[in-house]
């Protein structure tokens, strides 16, 4: 169950969290992640992201429809699939502190060496480079609720444009949470949050007003400033999720 002045402030960091979402095309899960865990728990918060992140990104897409990168989005969507059920059996196998500092530690050190690519003239965007960016949004997304900074590594390499990532992320994390949602209510469906109607309503109504203030606002962020709060959202997600576990173990010893 959830209270009303608890379901106002949810709303609110949805509200926020949805403008990003459609901004830059990611950190929906970095801002709603812990609110969600606060609010539900930890079990219910990742299918609660996933529903409202769906909602969100559904309502942004006619915006967005024509920007788009189709190819791309296949490229990286097709791995992402599978990655994600392989993440759900990962997290129900290892210990999720653990799970949480290991992930953390890799996602970090690959944002590193992403913006020290980015000091080379070399562009890093082929096939090869579009399927292992799948299969690791997909599985740490799963497995650990987080798969922003895979992205941001990326876009680092591939030298995305933001507004076509923008675009292009919307009708990805789509497909991504719905079969995340799918494969959670067959390998762990425990834990779906058990909330009245009327707080998935105001939740709704919460993410619908954030994609109004997003496409009104989303044509006045420069580029650069686009592009460095990718980097600082990604590096801020490693940084949480390695907290994260590392408070879980302080707290078991």
């Amino acid at each position: 169950m959830i209270d009303p002045v608890t379901l106002l402030l949810y709303a609110a960091a949805l509200l926020v969290a949805t403008v990003a979402q459609r901004v830059i095309g990611l950190g929906f899960g970095l801002i709603m992640g812990p609110v969600s865990v606060m609010v539900a728990g930890p079990i219910a918060a990742v299918p609660l992201n996933c529903i409202f992140a769906t909602v969100g990104c559904v309502l942004m897409l006619p915006g967005v429809w024509r920007d788009v990168d189709w190819r791309r989005l296949a490229w990286l969507v097709l791995p992402a699939i599978p990655a994600s059920v392989a993440g759900l059996l990962l997290a129900r196998t290892v210990p999720a502190d653990a799970l949480r500092i290991a992930v953390g530690v890799v996602t970090i050190a690959g944002l590193l060496l992403s913006l020290a690519f980015t000091r080379t003239r070399h562009t890093l965007d082929g096939p090869a480079t579009r399927i292992t960016a799948g299969l690791a949004i997909g599985g740490l997304n799963a497995a650990v609720g987080v798969g922003a900074p895979p992205v941001g590594a990326y876009a680092l390499v591939s030298r995305w444009t933001p507004r076509t990532m923008a675009a292009t992320m919307q009708p990805f994390w789509v497909v991504l949470n719905l079969s995340t949602l799918a494969g959670r209510e067959l390998l762990v469906p425990q834990g779906f949050p058990e909330w009245p109607w009327w707080a998935w309503l105001g939740a709704s109504a919460a993410a619908a007003l954030g994609t109004l203030l997003a496409h009104r606002i989303a044509h006045l962020v420069p580029e650069r400033a686009a592009r460095v709060t990718i980097v600082v959202l990604s590096l801020a997600g490693g940084a949480a999720v390695i907290a994260s576990g590392v408070a879980g173990l302080l707290a078991a010893a």
